[in-house]
């Protein structure tokens, strides 16, 4: 192992404008303390740390590791500084790389400029060429950020995001990311002791994704990280943590169900969670709001927004949405999603605003109620 990772390194977990409080508590859960700031949440660790954050951790879209943090005003500056990052012990001739630059109140504010001195850079230090790739996905990232003149160079230990966990085989319309579909169950504090309920569930991702928080399956588990192309790789280690992690996978003992209008849906939500470890525990059902009584329930969905239906229809399934809960459920703890107060109060549930975050482009509040 390097000497760079013998001692503890910085790290950054990038998370979406408004759940960073909620990948700072999955952090805890894994006994890291982290500190939250806007966009994510910084900590600190070793390569098990790191490991550990990628295999983990459902809301987080990437985990970034800080390389360095220098001030530079013109770009000879920069060449000569950014060469002294510890370059060598990430980059080898088989990781595919990819440079992204901002810039704010900086002297250096030409980010295509700046992309390319920190290329010459990393070619300079490591004495070959990287492959170039146009998407990170395709190898990993190397993250240039300059404010008021001060460089951070982070690389991307991720590769593709984090929310792509290898079970999206077939996809609905504006399908609902993972890492919020997680967010939203982790919000509802269940943990497998009650039946969960989504009445719109689409592709399946909130049934899938709660199935696997109360089942203990990493979110990691059938995905590749940038990590293990990288010249510090340690395989014994990486492999000695997943083996742990795979022992503690248990059973489910509640429902999980999904319903939906569109049988299309439901086919492309069967066929997502056949390819993961939990299908057994999830059933999926072509219904719209069905007879159907528990003592208690937790119920975290998504409804239509209004976006492809005419606004007089959704504001009826806010309606019924409500009604249908207060009809059929004596104890229940209600997570959704709304694009605006109006519609969440036409649920008649008395519900409260957590959060708010954008999902496919449309701002929305993840409200929750409960009786």
């Amino acid at each position: 192992m390097s000497g760079n990772f013998k001692r503890s390194i910085k790290l950054f977990a990038v998370s979406q404008p408004g759940i960073e409080e909620i990948t700072a508590k999955e952090l805890e859960g894994l006994g890291i303390k982290g500190t939250v700031v806007p966009g994510g949440v910084e900590f600190e660790g070793d390569l098990e740390v790191l490991y550990r954050a990628n295999l983990w951790l459902r809301t987080a879209s990437r985990i970034l590791v800080r390389l360095c943090t220098f001030r530079a005003k013109h770009f000879a500056e920069l060449i000569r500084k950014a060469q002294k990052c510890p370059w060598n012990d990430f980059i080898t001739p088989d990781l595919p790389l990819k440079i992204r630059a901002t810039s704010r109140k900086s002297k250096l504010y030409h980010s295509k400029a700046i992309e390319e001195r920190v290329w010459k850079a990393i070619i300079e230090a490591v004495g070959f060429e990287p492959q170039k790739v146009r998407l990170e996905d395709e190898g990993t990232s190397v993250i240039v950020r300059f404010e008021n003149d001060i460089c951070t160079i982070s690389i991307n230990s991720s590769g593709a995001m984090l929310h792509k966990r290898g079970y999206r085989v077939k996809e609905t319309q504006a399908p609902l990311r993972e890492t919020l579909a997680a967010a939203m169950v982790l919000v509802s504090g269940w943990k497998g002791k009650t039946p969960l309920i989504d009445p719109f569930c689409g592709s399946g991702t909130i049934p899938i994704e709660a199935a696997m928080i109360a089942a203990n399956v990493p979110p990691g588990i059938n995905r590749g990280f940038a990590f293990m192309k990288w010249k510090n790789f340690d395989e014994d280690l990486w492999k000695s943590i997943k083996k742990e992690a795979i022992s503690k996978i248990k059973e489910v003992k509640v429902p999980i169900i999904g319903y939906d209008i569109d049988p299309d849906a439901i086919e492309a939500a069967r066929k997502n969670a056949e390819v993961t470890r939990v299908s057994k525990f999830i059933r999926f059902e072509n219904l719209s709001f069905p007879e159907v009584s528990f003592d208690a329930v937790t119920i975290v969905t998504n409804p239509p927004y209004g976006v492809r239906l005419p606004i007089k229809n959704v504001r009826e399934i806010y309606r019924r949405f409500g009604d249908w809960i207060e009809r059929h459920f004596k104890d229940y703890r209600v997570l959704f999603l709304s694009p605006n107060k109006k519609l969440a109060e036409l649920t008649g549930l008395n519900s409260k605003l957590i959060t708010f975050f954008s999902n496919g482009g449309i701002t929305v509040g993840l409200y929750e109620a409960g009786r």
